[in-house]
């Protein structure tokens, strides 16, 4: 009988398409005019990118030696953001999961983004 050996997401995507992900989908997040405003406080994009990506990468499974202690929804909840912004970056991240990775892939990182989504969504306000 064949042992069937688990992998976790971080390691069928790799640490080098996580920040290719992320890095893409900040390029888009900084030109989308609805979007942009909720970032234009931030100074430095490569350590928050970085940020993100740490924060993906253990989500998925990865370790690393300093993990980020990242709440999305705490720090997303006082930004006043509606649910069409939020709709919006669900769809900015899907088109850019579909860009770079593979569909199977796609679809379970994105599956995951659907999960912070739906948390995020309850703090919202009407």
């Amino acid at each position: 009988m064949t042992k069937k050996v688990l992998r976790p997401l971080c390691d069928k995507i790799g640490r080098e398409r996580v920040d290719q992900v992320i890095r893409l989908f900040y390029e888009k997040l900084r030109r989308d005019s609805q979007l942009s405003p909720f970032f234009a406080h931030i100074r430095d994009f490569d350590t928050h990118e970085r940020k993100i990506a740490d924060f993906w990468w253990i989500a998925m499974g990865g370790r690393l030696e300093a993990p980020p202690q990242v709440d999305m929804v705490g720090l997303h909840a006082p930004m006043d953001i509606k649910a069409a912004d939020l709709d919006r970056w669900l769809a900015l991240f899907r088109d850019t999961l579909d860009e770079v990775l593979e569909p199977e892939l796609a679809d379970q990182w994105h599956t995951m983004a659907l999960g912070i989504g739906a948390r995020l969504r309850q703090t919202l306000q009407p």
